[in-house]
C-alpha cells in the first residue's frame, strides 16, 4: 500500500518541477527565490500587501480577490437600483443574525419613498486592510425630491471570509444615527397658500373655511331624526349618509358624512349641533369672495393630478397636495403656494427623535397683486349678464389690466368643493361655454374698429390723404360689376373725406382703401395689422390667450389651397374675411391709439408681495413696439375717432354725445354668417388725456352703436365718474 502513495508524490513533485522548468524557459528569467510584494492600487491607502504564492501556480488560478472599495461601490450600485435582494447577499452573517431580509429592504423602500429617492451614488475616499478587516471611508450622495442632494460622510467596515469581503453591515449605513429598532419620520410644514389681490389690496382668492359634517356613531340617540335632519341640509339620500357613517368597530370615531359652506352652516348651524351625534369641523379650503367675477382671472385650484405629480415631486410635492389649476392660481404657483418646509427624523423605538437626518427649510408664500381694479371688474360683469361677451378694460398709460370681464363664467367655489361626474360634466358640455375666457380666447372677426389699422396703412402708404375725398352712392363696384358691394347705409354717404369716412364708419371709402392697397402692395395692410398686435399673443402674463389671424396670401395658399384675389383685401379693410381678434388685442390696438403710439404688454399682475403683505414696488411697463403711424395721421386718426362719438354724424353719437366726459372710439359690427352679427366698441376717455381704454364684444349681439356703446358708457361713467356715497 505504501508504493503507490509514494509514486503519486514523485508524479506530483516531477510535474511542480516540469513546470517550473517551462516557466523559466518561456519568460526568459530565472524562478523568483522569494516572494514579491503586489504593487498597491493607486489612490488606495492599505497597510497590508498580497504576497504571491511560494508556489507554482495550478493550471486553473481562482479568481483574484474583490478589493474591499470595489465591494462596497457594488452594494451601492444595487442600492441605486433598488434591487435588495443582492445587497442582503452582501452583508456578514452576524448582521443577518440581527436582522431579517424583509426588514431590511422596507428600510430601505422607506428610505425612497419618504425622500422620493432617485439616485445614490458614493465616492471612495480612503480604504484600510487590517488582515481580514478592511474600514472603507466613503462620501454618499442621496438625490432625492424632498431634499434635494443629501450628503453623508461614512466609514463602512467589511470582513473577509474565504474568497470574499461581506460587509458588516450597520442601520446607521441607511442614514446615520439610525439604529436596530429606529424608524424614519417626515416633519412637514405647511404654508397658507397666498392670496390673490386687486390693486387696492382688495382679495380675489384668499383663505377661508369649510365646515364637516360628521357622525359619531356611539353617540347617536335618535338616528330616525338625524338622518331626516341631515338629508335636507347635506342635500343627500339619507341611505348615503348612514353608509358614510355605519361602523361598528370604531363607535367613537369622527365619520365626516358632508361638508358645508360657511355660510350654509352657519344657517343651520341650531340644527346640526341639537342632534345627538353630529359634530362640526374647520378645514381650510381656497375661497374666492367674489365668486363668478373674477373666475377667469384667479382660475381655481384643485387635488394634484397624476402627470402633475410626476413633474412636481422635485419640488416637495405629495399625492394630496392642492395646487393652482388654471389661471393665476396655476401661472403663480411657485409664488402662491410657496415650499413646505420639511425634515427628515430618525426616531428610536420609544418614539424619540435620535437626529434630523435632512432638512429643507420653509420657503414663504407670497401674496399676488394683480392690476385689477375690483369695483370696475364687478361693473363689467354686471354689464354682460346673461350676454356672451367680454370687456377689456386698460391703462392706456402703462398697459395695466384694470378689468377683464368673460360672460357666461362659473364659480370656483364649486369646484373646489368637489363636483360630482355629471355636475362636472354638465359644466363643460353648457353651450355657453362658461370656462371660456372669451376676452382673451374668443377669436372673432372685427368688423368696422378694424378700419383704424386700413385708413394708418393707406395714410403711411402714401395713397392717399386725411383730406382725399370719396363719393359713396350706397353701393360699390370697384370689383366689376359682377362683384357689388354695399355700404351699411344704403342711401349712401354721399361725398366725404377719408378723416369724415372713418367718423361715419363708411364702408364704401375702405372698400377703396382696400383694392388701393392691394393694387399698391397686397402685404401692406397685413403688416400694419401685425404692427398693431393683431395676429399674435399679446403677451399677457399668467392667462393662456389665442393669437388671432391676420389673413394674408401665403395663408390663404397655404391653408386654403386658394389664390389671393383683391376681393380678400377689400374684406380685410372692413374688418371681415377671416380676420380674427380676441377683444385683448382690441384693447391693446386703441391703447396705442391713445397714448400716441405705444403698443405695451398688457399687463395683469403688478407683482408679489412680501411675507408681511406688503404691497410690490413699481416697475416699468413694457414696450412691445411704436405703430409705424406718423403722429400727424394718428392725430388724423384721434380727431376721427372722437367725432365718432361726439359730435352728430359719428356712429356712436347717439349712445355717447350726451357724455359729459369726451369720449374717442369706433363702432363695429361683424358679420356672422347663419346669426347676428357681433357687437364691438373699443375707446377711450377722456379724449384729450386718456386714462382708460375699453373694449366691448358682445358675442351674436347685432349693431356695435346700439349694443356695445352704451355698454362702453356705462363703464366708462362707473370708473371715471362713481356715484357718490
Amino acid at each position: 500500500m505504501k508504493a503507490p502513495l509514494s509514486f503519486k508524490l514523485t508524479r506530483r513533485r516531477l510535474l511542480a518541477a516540469s513546470l517550473a522548468a517551462a516557466a523559466m524557459s518561456a519568460c526568459g528569467a530565472p524562478a523568483p527565490s522569494r516572494p514579491t510584494a503586489e504593487a498597491p492600487t493607486a489612490a488606495v491607502a492599505t497597510n497590508q500587501a498580497s504576497a504571491l504564492p511560494t508556489q507554482a501556480p495550478a493550471a486553473s488560478a481562482p479568481a483574484a480577490l474583490q478589493r474591499p472599495e470595489a465591494v462596497w461601490l457594488d452594494f451601492v450600485a444595487f442600492w441605486d437600483k433598488a434591487q435588495y435582494e443582492p445587497m442582503y447577499a452582501m452583508i456578514a452573517p452576524e448582521a443577518k443574525g440581527r436582522i431579517t431580509y424583509d426588514d431590511f429592504s422596507q428600510l430601505y423602500t422607506d428610505l425612497r419613498d419618504t425622500v422620493g429617492l432617485k439616485h445614490v451614488a458614493a465616492e471612495i475616499t480612503s480604504s484600510l486592510i487590517n488582515g481580514s478587516t478592511a474600514q472603507v471611508g466613503y462620501v454618499a450622495r442621496l438625490e432625492s425630491d424632498r431634499f434635494g442632494t443629501m450628503e453623508q460622510k461614512q466609514t463602512v467596515t467589511l470582513g473577509r471570509s474565504g474568497d470574499a469581503w461581506l460587509i458588516q453591515w450597520l442601520p446607521s449605513l441607511v442614514l446615520p444615527g439610525m439604529d436596530y429598532g429606529c424608524k424614519l419620520a417626515l416633519d412637514s410644514t405647511d404654508n397658507p397658500r397666498g392670496p390673490i389681490l386687486d390693486r387696492h389690496g382688495a382679495p380675489l382668492a384668499s383663505l377661508g373655511v369649510r365646515v364637516v359634517v360628521g357622525v359619531v356613531p356611539g353617540q347617536v340617540e335618535d338616528e330616525e331624526t338625524l338622518l331626516a335632519t341631515l338629508a335636507k341640509i347635506l342635500n343627500q339620500p339619507a341611505s348615503s349618509i348612514k353608509k358614510s357613517y355605519d361602523n361598528p368597530a370604531h363607535p367613537d370615531w369622527f365619520m365626516p358624512v358632508g361638508e358645508l359652506s360657511a355660510q350654509d352652516a352657519q344657517a343651520a348651524y341650531g340644527q346640526l349641533t341639537s342632534i345627538p351625534g353630529v359634530l362640526l369641523r374647520e378645514k381650510p379650503v381656497r375661497y374666492y369672495p367674489e365668486g363668478t367675477t373674477a373666475a377667469h382671472l384667479t382660475g381655481y385650484v384643485g387635488l394634484i393630478r397624476e402627470e402633475q405629480l410626476s413633474e412636481m415631486k422635485s419640488l416637495g410635492y405629495r399625492a394630496d397636495d392642492i395646487i393652482g389649476q388654471t389661471g393665476l392660481e396655476q401661472s403663480f404657483e411657485a409664488q402662491l403656494a410657496g415650499k413646505r418646509g420639511s425634515r427628515l427624523l430618525v426616531m428610536s423605538a420609544a418614539g424619540a427623535v435620535v437626529t434630523v437626518a435632512a432638512e429643507r427649510k420653509a420657503v414663504p408664500s407670497q401674496s399676488l397683486y394683480t392690476a385689477i381694479d375690483l369695483p370696475l371688474q364687478r361693473t363689467s360683469m354686471d354689464l354682460l349678464k346673461d350676454k356672451k361677451g367680454a370687456i377689456v378694460a386698460l391703462d392706456p398709460r402703462n398697459g395695466q389690466v384694470l378689468a377683464m370681464a368673460s360672460s357666461p363664467s362659473f364659480d370656483p367655489n364649486m369646484i373646489v368643493a368637489g363636483m360630482s361626474s355629471k355636475q362636472w360634466q354638465d359644466l363643460m358640455d353648457n353651450p355657453g361655454r362658461p370656462m371660456v375666457n372669451r376676452a382673451i380666447q374668443s377669436e372673432l372677426p372685427l368688423g368696422s374698429v378694424f378700419k383704424i389699422v386700413t385708413e394708418s396703412a393707406a395714410l403711411e402708404a402714401g395713397l392717399y390723404t386725411p383730406e382725399s375725398t370719396f363719393t359713396c352712392t350706397g353701393t360699390w363696384t370697384g370689383l366689376g360689376s359682377g362683384y357689388t358691394k354695399t355700404c351699411w347705409l344704403l342711401t349712401g354717404h354721399g361725398t366725404l373725406t377719408l378723416a369724415q369716412g372713418l367718423t361715419e364708419s363708411c364702408d364704401v371709402v375702405f372698400y377703396e382703401l382696400g383694392k388701393a392697397l392691394d393694387g399698391a402692395d397686397r402685404e401692406a395692410l397685413a403688416r400694419m395689422a401685425e404692427a398693431f398686435g393683431f395676429g399674435a399673443k399679446t403677451g399677457i402674463d399668467g392667462l393662456s390667450e389665442a393669437p388671432g389671424l391676420v389673413p394674408t396670401p401665403e395663408w390663404k395658399e397655404a391653408t386654403l389651397g386658394e389664390s389671393w384675389f383683391p376681393g380678400d383685401s377689400v374684406n380685410l379693410a372692413i374688418g371681415q374675411g377671416n380676420l380674427l381678434v380676441t377683444p385683448l388685442q382690441v384693447a391693446n390696438m386703441l391703447a396705442a391709439v391713445a397714448n400716441g403710439g405705444t403698443l405695451y404688454r398688457p399687463r395683469l399682475v403688478l407683482g408679489v408681495g412680501d411675507a408681511s403683505g406688503a404691497p410690490p414696488s413699481e416697475t416699468k411697463p413694457e414696450v412691445i413696439r411704436t405703430l409705424p403711424v406718423k403722429a400727424e395721421h394718428l392725430k388724423s386718426i384721434q380727431d376721427s375717432l372722437l367725432a365718432g362719438c361726439m359730435s352728430p354724424a359719428g356712429t356712436a353719437y347717439a349712445a355717447l354725445g350726451s357724455m359729459t366726459i369726451p369720449v374717442a372710439g369706433k363702432t363695429g359690427t361683424a358679420e356672422n354668417p347663419g346669426s347676428k352679427p357681433h357687437a364691438w366698441f373699443a375707446g377711450y376717455a377722456p379724449a384729450d388725456k386718456p386714462e382708460l381704454v375699453v373694449a366691448v364684444l358682445i358675442e351674436n349681439g347685432g349693431e356695435g352703436s346700439l349694443v356695445a356703446a352704451p355698454i362702453f358708457r356705462q363703464v366708462v361713467e362707473s370708473y371715471l365718474q362713481p356715484a357718490s356715497g
